[in-house]
This record gives C-alpha cells, structure tokens and sequence, in this order.
C-alpha cells in the first residue's frame, strides 16, 4: 500500500463511525456539488417535513466527490454537477440509476469598470488587462464547462482559446469551502483577484447577493454550455431512493426552479 492509499484509507476509516452514527439518527447522508448547497438545504427542509428524514450534506466538486465513492466511502445519495458523474458510478453498480434532476447555464460577473456587454464578450475577456477567474476543469463540472465555452468562443474569434486558456485564473472547485467560508467568488471580488469570473447562473446570483455593485451577464446561447446536473441513490439505502423520488418530483422541482435551476 502506497502512502497516498493509506492516508484515504485511514480517512475513509474515519470517516464510517460518524456515518453509521448519522444513520443511527434517522439521517442520509448526502454528497452534493458545491453549486447545489442553498437549494439542497431548503430541499432538505422539505424532505424532513414529508418524510421525518433528515439529511446530512457534504458538498465539494464533483469530480472529488466521484473518487470518494469510487474509493470506497458509503453515501445515501449523491448530487453532481455533472450527469457523467452519476452515470459513471450507477454503471458501476455504486448508485442505483443515476437520473438528470437540474440544468444550469454560464454567466459572467464582472465589475462595473469592465463594461461588459453581450457584444463585447469574447473582446473583453480576452484582454490582457481583465483578470479572468474561473473553477477548475477535471475536478469541477463548472471548469469543464467554461473550457468549452472557451473553445466556442474561438469559433466567433478565433485565437480566443488560446488566449483565455492562457490567462484564466482557477481560484475555485479544486476545493469545497469549509463550514462558514465565503464563496470563492465573492472573496475573489473583495480581495481584488478577479475582475470577470466565469460561474453558474445559480453562483452568480449568491455572488450578486453578497456584492451587489457587480455586474451579472448571461453568456449567449451560441456561446453558453448548458449543464445537465445527475443524481442517485446507493442501492443499499430505501431512504436514499425515496429522497432521489422527491427531488425528482414536483414539489423538488418547484425547489429547484426557486433557485434559478432549470
């Protein structure tokens, strides 16, 4: 057993006793992408208050949170940013069906000194002078998604991807806030890091919320990467079956189209 093994299996050792605890305690636990932290909150809610079952949530990005089950480590449901996740883990047998609950788009928050239009979109951020903040591809479905509207960007300008490749910053999605944290899009804006960043619709209106002298602007459909978000159930867990059912259902629909998802 190498190092890097041992250390994820001494963490995923530790990890089980709090998980069976939470079980113990009419609990599911929930891994989610960080993207879905408000609405699976309010979610939650409305499914303690239906069934008397609570959820536990973690939430980080995606793509980490996939190895963590690969890797061994039981949940009741999880939550991806990315439908590819849950497809991947429900093939394998670790979730019971994966099924597309929720859709997302791209948008831009920006500064006002920025300036930034529907017409003047790949121009501007392609400037060497626009610092240009984004998630992180592999790890984070949002990464992945704001590269390839990077290389649809090159299709209206070309020598754009190369450019953006070159100067996007990823300041968030190889990590999950902790508990209280800001999110990194708003403390990119408040420490100065940032002056466009690239996020979900849904993140750009928390970020908005939190500063409200920035700018938010839905990137256009012939440039925009709509996402296609994928959730499941171990087969082990009834319960966790049951709370995939209700987000699935009306009154988890109703939820989500609050939050901005589609």
């Amino acid at each position: 057993m190498t190092k890097k093994t041992a250390v994820a299996a001494l963490g995923l050792a530790c990890a089980m006793p709090a998980f069976a605890q939470q079980r113990e305690q009419n609990t599911i636990m929930v891994l989610a992408a960080g993207s879905l932290r408000e609405v699976m909150t309010e979610l939650g809610e409305a499914w303690r208050e239906q069934s008397g079952v609570g959820i536990a949530a973690s939430y980080g990005p995606s793509g980490k949170l996939r190895e963590t089950i690969e890797q061994g480590h039981q949940v009741d449901v999880f939550a991806s940013a990315a439908v590819e996740h849950t497809d991947a883990l429900a093939a394998k047998n670790l979730l019971s069906r994966s099924a597309t609950f929720a859709y997302n788009d791209l948008c831009v928050v920006s500064t006002p000194a920025v300036g930034l239009t529907e017409a003047n979109l790949v121009g501007t951020l392609v400037k060497p002078d626009v610092r240009l903040a984004t998630s992180t591809p592999v790890y984070d479905p949002m990464g992945d998604y704001t590269w390839q509207f990077f290389r649809n960007a090159d299709k209206a300008q070309p020598g754009a991807y190369d450019l953006l490749d070159a100067k996007a910053l990823k300041l968030s999605g190889a990590s999950a806030p902790g508990p209280g944290q800001k999110l990194p899009y708003v403390t990119a804006f408040e420490d100065s890091k940032a002056d466009a960043y690239v996020m979900y619709c849904t993140n750009a209106a928390s970020t908005l919320r939190a500063l409200p002298n920035l700018t938010a602007l839905r990137i256009p459909d012939a440039l925009n990467v709509r996402s296609a978000y994928g959730i499941g159930a171990a087969p082990f867990s009834s319960e966790g079956q049951r709370f995939v059912a209700f987000v699935l259902g009306p009154a988890g629909k109703a939820i989500l189209h609050r939050y901005g998802f589609d």
